[in-house]
């Protein structure tokens, strides 16, 4: 009787805070998004959906609208809205990154020789020592799919390994089997 007692309390705290969670949320209303947010959800934008142009356009523009805009360069952000209506987004990216100190869009390859980083909004920020760069988003990594003389060269080598381990095995087993063993150590007559 107690564990159900105990079962329908602990059911009904847990709708009450539900409920209460819930009301709350409805209270406050919508939240307000940082304008940094959003900046950064658009630069995510033009890297993944670069044909979602209207999406990445909507992004920028709630990040225009935005009551808190700490850390962000507005005038930047402006600068990315008029390169995407001109249809420009790497232009609009770059302009993105660097307006909340991310720095420039990264390419492929060996990246260039920096100097000193500021984290001030406008001016682009790498990622130095054990800092983690989460601002810079980069380029979508493709890895090549095609099979080289390395792979097939692995593959061969496996091959040949479990080839030979199954050899070994076959070649080094012993002459009495397990059936055998256990007959002999059951047998009705015997002694030990």
């Amino acid at each position: 009787m107690r564990a159900i007692s105990r079962m329908l309390i602990a059911g009904a705290a847990a709708a009450f805070l539900t409920l209460a969670s819930a009301v709350s949320a409805v209270a406050h209303g919508e939240d307000e998004v940082p304008a940094r947010d959003l900046v950064l959800q658009a630069i995510a934008l033009i890297v993944n959906q670069p044909d979602d142009v209207h999406e990445i356009e909507e992004h920028v523009e709630r990040a225009l609208d935005a009551e808190e805009h700490e850390g962000v360069d507005v005038e930047l952000v402006e600068e990315a809205a008029a390169a995407l209506e001109d249809g420009e987004l790497a232009e609009a990216r770059e302009s993105l990154q660097t307006a909340i100190g991310a720095g420039p869009a990264a390419g492929i390859g060996v990246p260039e020789e920096i100097g000193e980083s500021s984290g001030e909004p406008g001016q682009p920020v790498f990622a130095a020592g054990a800092e983690t760069g989460t601002t810079v988003v980069l380029d979508e990594y493709e890895p090549d799919s095609a099979v080289g003389g390395g792979e097939v060269a692995l593959l061969a080598l496996s091959a040949a390994a479990i080839l030979g381990g199954v050899a070994l095995a076959w070649w080094l087993r012993p002459s009495v089997t397990m059936r055998q063993l256990r007959r002999s150590a059951t047998a009705p007559g015997e002694t030990r």
